[in-house]
């Protein structure tokens, strides 16, 4: 991924009776991404002018309006101090020398316990992010929250890009939204739209997404499928297998839609597994993408 010259950028335009906002990436694909905007403070514009000056914009997703939108990821707005870098666990999560890890965010890599191409592509990313890694590194924002596990939360900043933004656009992971860590998940959609329409990395192998009704797992899930049932405004059944609990009430959606869904799926409850065994508890409407 090169840094140079700002892109001629398509102007967007408004619908603003929509209820659900989408970019539209190709005449099949179209992604909801909501309000995505995000502010770059002054003070790290002064660090980092060029960054800035080329990549700090404001990203706005409208419907089928065929917009693009910017290829690399805005400036970081705080930085922490230098930290030393002890190992890297896997893709997406790193060790500090204090001792202290991090889980970065906007994005998942595959599970080294996992097998066959996951755990393939999981060595992939872990390998890359060893290569492009230094010793010393900068975690944004800064200070940084922390997951229940006592995990930072946040992203590796090196100097002109994000570690998510160089395993994502490489096709060795995939951009996840668990607000309110998702300042980056706009740009990564972009890069990993542009991954997927190469064929770079994972997508060169067309396992992805993988089938709804074929899910028999839990963990970390990339699936699609037609909604076979709407049990309430917030709650449907992909291919009667898949319960889909969204983060708000969404009219929008009809029996028979299409969609690719990613995060996190566990067992659902005893009192509706007979009826769909597994449930996906969406935390932003970004890691639901419609399929035409």
């Amino acid at each position: 991924m090169t840094h140079g010259q700002p892109k001629a950028k398509t102007f967007l335009s408004m619908f603003a009776k929509s209820a659900t906002l989408f970019i539209r990436v190709s005449r099949k694909w179209s992604i909801p991404v909501g309000e995505l905007i995000a502010s770059t403070s002054a003070s790290v514009a002064a660090q980092f002018p060029s960054k800035f000056l080329t990549k700090a914009a404001l990203i706005a997703a409208f419907v089928y309006s065929g917009a693009s939108v910017a290829d690399s990821c805005p400036p970081p707005q705080t930085l922490s101090p230098p930290l030393k870098l002890q190992r890297v666990i896997d893709g997406d999560t790193v060790k500090l020398s204090d001792g202290s890890s991090v889980r970065l965010t906007g994005f998942n890599s595959f599970e080294l316990k996992d097998s066959g191409w996951k755990r393939q592509y999981a060595r992939k990313a872990r390998s890359r992010a060893q290569d492009v890694l230094s010793e010393t590194i900068f975690i944004t924002p800064w200070p940084a929250s922390t997951d229940r596990y006592g995990r930072l939360l946040g992203n590796l900043w090196m100097g002109e890009s994000y570690l998510g933004e160089v395993l994502v656009a490489e096709g060795l992971a995939l951009t996840v939204s668990i607000p309110p860590e998702n300042r980056l998940v706009a740009c990564l959609l972009d890069l990993e739209w542009q991954a997927r329409d190469a064929k770079r990395g994972v997508w060169a192998l067309g396992h992805l997404p993988e089938s709804a009704e074929a899910l028999n797992r839990g963990g970390f899930q990339h699936r699609v499928g037609d909604i076979t049932q709407i049990l309430d405004a917030k709650t449907l059944v992909l291919s009667d297998r898949l319960r889909v609990m969204l983060p708000k009430a969404d009219s929008s959606m009809r029996l028979g839609m299409r969609l690719e869904v990613r995060g996190w799926v566990s067992r659902s409850p005893a009192s509706v597994r007979g009826q769909f065994p597994w449930t996906l508890t969406l935390k932003d409407l970004t890691n639901r993408t419609r399929v035409f």
